[in-house]
């Protein structure tokens, strides 16, 4: 087998490789075998038909199978043998081949980037400790009693700022129902039982101010004008009147802070529950720190390195994060329209970001052969045993799917970068921050 190798741009190469003649003739050959085997042709029962009939009958058949045997062969050998780090498919063309003589063919690939480490032992980083206030622990205490909040009716008085009113509502703008004007978002239009706090900024610009003072079972008419930067596009600019029927009104009442409550939380007492809740914000903290630690490791590495990257690299991991942002984004409510007028941002963030990622994981790649990091059995084990529960599913389950979608590999790229992480970490010189 001859093979030509020559550049075709940045990550890019185009292979020519040349199968033998004689490699040729035997695999069709063998193929050709394959096929009397099993040709039924009239006159002759399965697999005694004569060869030469067997040839005619099924030729084209024949030179198919052999180009997809030979071409995926000759290209993983060619692979293998100038030891090309190939990322994504090979792009197969011009295939030359007729009876007797070689097959010819060019593969465009691309390939993993070559590059130069920068000295990564020794990285200087910042360790931006927050202190832990008092403050920061009444919030949190206070977060833990809002989850165990009622919610009073309230007799005898009107809506006032900071309580729930539950209303049912219909909206109209320009004499039509505003459910119809806004299908993809018919709560905006009528809602049955919606909780609205009472507050300025609350739901639609200047709905609740109109509400302060209306007692339980009043009638009340609400004036809307959407401004011009509203999210649903379909409303800007117009005027809407709201018809709203306030069925009752809640007061959030949050429980004492004693004892009592405490336990409930999980602690002896209120001085307990505060110690918990400071070392459960230290946790966080130190792992925010951590993680802040080696983003700075990456930023590092990164400024120090320069190297082309895969287009078709580029192109997926970029199409990728544009999805998930689209997604995200659906999911907050922002309308078609809003994310079709903003997609040359998205589409540039997220292909910065593709560019960013695909470096940092090439670098740290590199670092990881250099330092002969590998990822053994029970590691592997130990992060599916934590995706699992982090699932609440089982570790055998979670395997299962892994290897049913072939994302295995992932998961072990996942825990060596994580090691390689670790260790730029543990020769890394940490400053504390000013």
């Amino acid at each position: 087998m001859s093979v030509t190798i020559e550049i075709a741009g940045p990550c890019r190469k185009k292979l020519r490789i040349e199968v033998s003649a004689e490699r040729v003739a035997g695999s069709r050959a063998e193929i050709l075998r394959e096929f009397r085997r099993v040709a039924e042709l009239p006159g002759f029962r399965p697999g005694k038909a004569p060869e030469p009939m067997v040839e005619k009958r099924y030729a084209k058949e024949i030179d198919d199978e052999v180009r997809k045997k030979l071409i995926p062969d000759s290209y993983r050998e060619t692979v293998g043998e100038h030891k090309l780090r190939v990322v994504g498919l090979p792009q197969i063309e011009k295939v030359e081949w007729q009876p007797g003589q070689p097959m010819i063919y060019t593969a465009l690939v691309d390939v993993a980037p070559e590059l130069t480490l920068p000295e990564y032992k020794g990285i200087a980083v910042k360790r931006k400790e927050t202190p832990i206030t008092d403050e920061d622990v009444t919030k949190m205490v206070d977060a833990l009693r809002e989850q165990q909040a009622d919610f009073v009716a309230v007799e005898g008085r009107g809506v006032k700022t900071g309580d729930f009113a539950v209303i049912n509502y219909t909206g109209i703008a320009d004499g039509k129902p505003i459910a119809e004007l806004v299908p993809d978002n018919k709560g905006l239009g009528e809602h049955q039982g919606f909780w609205v706090l009472i507050e300025s900024d609350s739901f639609l610009p200047g709905f609740c101010d109109q509400l302060l003072g209306a007692t339980a079972g009043e009638k009340r008419q609400v004036l809307i004008n959407f401004p011009a930067d509203f999210p649903q596009k379909q409303l800007t600019g117009r005027k809407a009147t709201y018809f709203v029927d306030v069925t009752a009104i809640k007061e959030k009442k949050l429980p004492e802070l004693n004892d009592e409550f405490a336990k409930k939380a999980g602690a002896e007492s209120v001085d307990k529950l505060k110690e918990q809740v400071r070392k459960g914000i230290a946790h966080e903290r130190e792992v925010e720190l951590q993680s802040d630690l080696r983003n700075q490791l990456v930023e590092q590495l990164l400024k120090q390195t320069q190297f082309d990257l895969p287009d078709s690299l580029i192109a997926a991991e970029t199409r990728s994060i544009g999805y998930d942002m689209v997604r995200e984004n659906t999911m907050r409510g922002v309308s078609r329209e809003e994310l079709e007028q903003r997609k040359n941002d998205i589409f540039g963030f997220a292909s910065q970001s593709a560019k960013d990622r695909l470096r940092a994981s090439f670098v740290l790649d590199a670092i990881a052969d250099k330092e002969n990091i590998t990822v053994e059995e029970d590691e592997l084990e130990e992060r599916i045993a934590q995706i699992a529960q982090r699932n609440r599913s089982t570790p055998e389950r979670i395997k299962a799917q892994l290897v049913e979608h072939e994302e295995m590999g992932q998961i072990e790229d996942q825990v060596r970068v994580a090691k390689t992480l670790d260790f730029l970490m543990a020769n890394a010189k940490v400053e504390s921050a000013q």
